[in-house]
C-alpha cells in the first residue's frame, strides 16, 4: 500500500511538472494568424522597458479584467490605445493592452485554446517572473497565474509571439503542430 501511495504521489507530480504550457517546443516562423496580428507585433517588438514588480502585474491584471468584453469582427487585435480608451475588448485585446502596459521583454502573447475542449483559440500572456511562468489572462483570471499549476487540459499554447516574432508551438498528444484557427 505504501509503495502504491508513492507511486502515485510520483506520478502525480510528474504530470503537474508536465502539464504547464509549453513554450520551449516552439520554432520560429509564420503562423496563421500572422495577416491579422499587427498590431501585436507593432507593440511585441517594441517592449523594452525593466521588468514591472509583481505587484504592478498584478494591480494590471486585475485593471484588464475589469474592462468589459467585446468581440469586434472580422478577427483583429485592435491597438492598445483602442482598448484603454474604450475599457473594453475582447481576449486580443486585452492581452495586447496589458502586455503594452508592462513593457517587458519577459513576457509573451500567446494563442492558443483555455481548454482543450474549447472550440474557439483564445490569448493571453505567458511572463517569466520570479523563476518561474505565469499565465497572465484579463479576460477570464483577475490575477496571475502560476503556468506549473495547470492541468494537462488548460492552457494549450499553440502560436506565441515575442519581440523577435512568431512561433509555432506542438500542442498535442499527437505530436502535430495544430495549424489554423480552434
Amino acid at each position: 500500500m505504501k509503495h502504491l501511495l508513492t507511486a502515485t504521489l510520483l506520478f502525480l507530480t510528474a504530470t503537474c511538472v508536465f502539464a504547464r504550457p509549453d513554450l520551449s517546443n516552439g520554432r520560429r516562423g509564420p503562423t496563421p494568424y500572422d495577416p491579422y496580428c499587427a498590431p501585436v507585433d507593432a507593440v511585441m517588438r517594441h517592449l523594452d522597458g525593466p521588468a514591472p514588480s509583481f505587484q504592478t502585474v498584478s494591480a494590471l491584471v486585475r485593471e484588464g479584467y475589469s474592462f468589459r468584453y467585446v468581440f469586434d469582427a472580422p478577427y483583429l487585435a485592435q491597438t492598445p490605445q483602442q482598448t484603454e480608451a474604450r475599457h473594453s475588448g475582447d481576449c486580443k485585446a486585452k492581452s495586447l493592452w496589458l502586455a503594452s502596459r508592462m513593457n517587458d521583454a519577459n513576457v509573451r502573447y500567446v494563442i492558443g485554446k483555455a481548454r482543450r475542449t474549447s472550440k474557439i483559440s483564445h490569448a493571453w500572456l505567458m511572463w517569466k517572473a520570479q523563476g518561474r511562468w505565469w499565465i497572465l489572462d484579463p479576460t477570464n483570471v483577475p490575477t496571475p497565474i502560476p503556468a506549473d499549476s495547470v492541468g494537462p487540459d488548460d492552457y494549450i499554447v499553440h502560436y506565441s509571439y515575442d519581440r523577435t516574432g512568431s512561433f509555432c508551438h506542438n500542442t498535442g498528444r499527437t505530436g502535430r503542430t495544430v495549424a489554423g484557427r480552434g
